[in-house]
């Protein structure tokens, strides 16, 4: 008798599940001395999320995250410590990861997400692992929300080369909406469902690739799941 019939397609799979108390006892906890506020960024990140992100996240992602909601609101909160002192302050922590909500909370939550995402995407491109590809790394991975790339580039090609270079710095920016403490911009940006960028490799070549992403949260867990393939099954290049 024949061997089961292989799987026809050059599909790929991944999937991770992150608990989202661990990512928020990493951020919150022995924060150390918070870094004074200044007009330019009024709520830098403390050291252990910015540890934690430099991890993470590449540097367009840091960007990104530092103008959304979620980070700024957990970073005021943050640098309250030293005005309300350490034991409030261990109190409020306490209270906001028994309770489960909290600015505190929902940053461990967005970046559970991710970690799990990125997990997800590393598990679904596996096969790139004892290849000139080389593995695939956290740093190696860009998540973004599906339509922005082509968003911002056409944004930045109508108002110039300027605007364009700028556009691909800042990450797709769309016009801005409204004015944040300190001078900061909030911007409007594209809403759909995230996907992975896979970084193209400029030593080897190879080009880069967008993968599907889910990412749910339900409690104290982050889940991802991740749909890739392998370029070499639809006539790309390794």
């Amino acid at each position: 008798m024949k061997g089961p019939i292989p799987f026809p397609l050059g599909l790929t799979i991944g999937t991770d599940i992150c608990m989202i108390p661990r990512v928020y006892s990493l951020i919150s906890a022995n924060q150390g001395t918070p870094i004074v506020p200044t007009l330019g960024r009024p709520f830098a990140g403390l050291d252990n999320v910015d540890r934690f992100t430099k991890k993470l996240l590449t540097n367009n992602e840091r960007q990104r995250l530092e103008d959304l909601p979620v980070y700024l609101n957990a970073m005021k909160i943050m640098s309250y410590r030293d005005g309300i002192g350490q034991k409030k302050y261990t109190m409020m922590l306490a209270k906001q990861k028994s309770e489960r909500k909290g600015e505190i909370w929902k940053l461990a939550e967005w970046l559970a997400g991710r970690w799990a995402a990125k997990e997800a995407v590393i598990k679904a491109h596996a096969f790139r692992t004892g290849t000139p590809a080389g593995k695939v790394t956290f740093g190696g991975v860009e998540i973004v929300v599906e339509g922005e790339a082509e968003i911002g580039a056409k944004n930045g090609a109508e108002e110039g080369t300027e605007a364009e270079e700028e556009y691909e710095k800042r990450d797709y920016i769309m016009e801005p909406i409204s004015g944040l403490v300190g001078g900061r911009t909030e911007v409007g940006r594209v809403t759909g469902p995230p996907v992975a960028v896979v970084l193209d490799d400029e030593k080897t070549g190879l080009r880069g690739q967008v993968a599907l992403l889910s990412i749910s949260h339900d409690g104290d867990y982050a889940t991802a799941v991740c749909l890739g393939f392998k370029p070499e099954a639809f006539g790309g290049k390794k």
